[in-house]
């Protein structure tokens, strides 16, 4: 029984010896190709799926730095208060007609139409005319030589054409006021030349004095000042008292 496994072992040794010996004398098997691709390409990008958007060409915005949150009110400050102030303008009355009544106390008829041209500036125009006969004195009389040396008897017409300068403009003839006249008009019976027919006089006055017209346009005014006449070859220097009532418009 030992003979026979030594026997079979021995048989197999040699059959498994004679393939190793014939595979001992075989070429060796060739190289791969150097061109061949030795790795795998990589595998496709998966599909962009519906809720991923594609990337967009366009650069993105820069970042904005918030701006910085206000300071708390404890560390603003007192708050300043302004208070408003609105003034109200009058109405604009620019043109004035005034009564002279010291006149009237002459027998003498007078008013005074006035309008403002410019700021400050106004022209006057006063028209005159002797209505009623009043004792007005002889040659000498600062009445008769004030009226154009009318005597009781006398007739007579003139005017004054004048120059206001006021001196607080308020769109109104109100306020302190100067300015010239120049008198011109024609007397009967006066005191001096031709006592019989008319004559004519000239003269000039620089007047000052104040105006006020109430918020209805009520105007109230008076002033003084002094006035020079001639009449034929006779000259007078006479004072002047101005009162006028009227109204603005």
């Amino acid at each position: 029984m030992r003979a026979r496994l030594l026997f079979a072992c021995g048989v197999t040794g040699a059959a498994l010896a004679a393939p190793a010996a014939h595979a001992q004398d075989l070429p060796p098997p060739p190289l791969p190709p150097m061109t061949a691709p030795t790795d795998l390409p990589p595998p496709p990008p998966p599909p962009p799926s519906a809720s991923q958007a594609p990337p967009s060409s366009r650069p993105a915005p820069p970042r904005t730095e918030p701006a910085p949150p206000p300071p708390p009110l404890a560390s603003r400050g007192p708050r300043r208060r302004e208070v408003a102030v609105v003034y109200e303008e009058p109405p604009a009355r620019p043109f004035a007609v005034t009564f002279n009544p010291v006149a009237l106390t002459l027998g003498r008829l007078s008013a005074n139409l006035e309008l403002l041209i410019a700021p400050h500036h106004s022209l006057v125009l006063s028209p005159n005319l002797l209505a009623f006969q009043f004792d007005r004195g002889g040659r000498y009389d600062l009445r008769s030589e004030a009226l154009g040396f009318a005597t009781q008897r006398s007739d007579s017409f003139g005017a004054e054409l004048g120059y206001h300068y006021w001196w607080h403009w308020r769109r109104t003839l109100s306020g302190p006021f100067f300015g010239p006249s120049l008198l011109l008009g024609t007397t009967t019976n006066a005191s001096v030349g031709a006592t019989t027919n008319a004559q004519a006089y000239w003269g000039a006055a620089l007047d000052a004095g104040g105006q006020a017209v109430l918020p209805g346009g009520l105007t109230l005014g008076a002033g003084l000042g002094l006035g020079f006449v001639a009449m034929a070859s006779q000259s007078a220097v006479f004072p002047r008292l101005l009162l006028q009532v009227g109204w603005s418009f």
